[in-house]
């Protein structure tokens, strides 16, 4: 993912972060990497699920980054059941995914991650059954276009507490330039989309998967329940098939090729 810009209502979701750095550099301390892009878990099975989060070094120095995972029956972690240490480096874009295992069925857990002294928000999720239920309740989305407007089926969706997992059916994020396929006060709303352009290299899908990570509402859900997401097209590039898509073929503009790369490092 890369350098991205974050608007005012934005800066609400990293607002902790970035105190905790400011404070620290005012100690004299040396900076701290940030989570600025939230938690995310998704994939659940009966025993196990994946974790995910992206951290923003504290220098641009491209040197790996060691981590800490851990996933309690509550929020302040006095009982772990679960944690490991893993790694990541700019190759990854400082994504970092991990399959959780030896977790109960049916249960809902908390998990965080840590590195040095920067602890990430903290993320809910849960099992799936292994006996037979009454009933699962499931949210289902798709099609979220940033530059239409705000997320807030997300954050109505973050809110309910009795959600077995959300599945999304699909367009998690658009691939098109700014001012295309967007609401007309898009620039009022502070939605305007990076990087400028279509999306062709894998440093454009990582620009674009960044940006939509910012948003509070979709880090607020990706926080509180797990999500099973299924790919549709502009995750790629619009209306793809074996031969290119729409603004894309194999023998000229085929950067939809890497999209998959930038997606197996996301969660969605």
């Amino acid at each position: 993912m890369g350098d991205i810009t974050i608007t005012r209502r934005h800066m609400l979701g990293s607002m902790g972060a970035a105190a905790g750095a400011i404070a620290c550099t005012a100690a004299g301390e040396a900076p701290q990497p940030r989570f600025l892009h939230g938690v995310a878990s998704g994939d659940p099975l009966t025993d196990r699920v994946i974790l995910w989060t992206r951290i923003t070094p504290a220098a641009s120095t491209g040197d790996p980054v060691k981590l800490t995972w851990d996933i309690a029956t509550d929020d302040s972690f006095s009982t772990i059941v679960s944690s490991g240490e893993t790694q990541t480096d700019q190759d990854r874009d400082y994504c970092v995914k991990v399959d959780a295992t030896g977790l109960t069925p049916g249960r809902r857990y908390s998990f965080r991650f840590r590195s040095k002294q920067t602890t990430s928000p903290i993320g809910h999720t849960r099992t799936l059954p292994r006996q037979d239920v009454e009933k699962l309740r499931f949210a289902i989305v798709s099609c979220a276009n940033y530059p239409q407007g705000y997320f807030n089926v997300y954050k109505d969706v973050a809110a309910q507490k009795d959600i077995a997992a959300v599945l999304h059916l699909g367009d998690y994020f658009y691939e098109y330039q700014d001012g295309t396929y967007a609401d007309p006060r898009a620039l009022e709303l502070g939605r305007h989309v990076k990087p400028l352009g279509e999306l062709i290299s894998l440093d454009d899908y990582r620009t674009r998967h960044a940006l939509y990570k910012t948003d509070p509402d979709l880090q607020a859900v990706h926080a509180a329940h797990p999500m099973i997401a299924i790919w549709d097209d502009h995750e790629i590039a619009n209306d793809t098939w074996k031969g290119g898509a729409e603004n894309h073929d194999r023998s000229g503009r085929g950067g939809f090729f890497r999209a998959p790369r930038c997606r197996d490092q996301g969660l969605a």
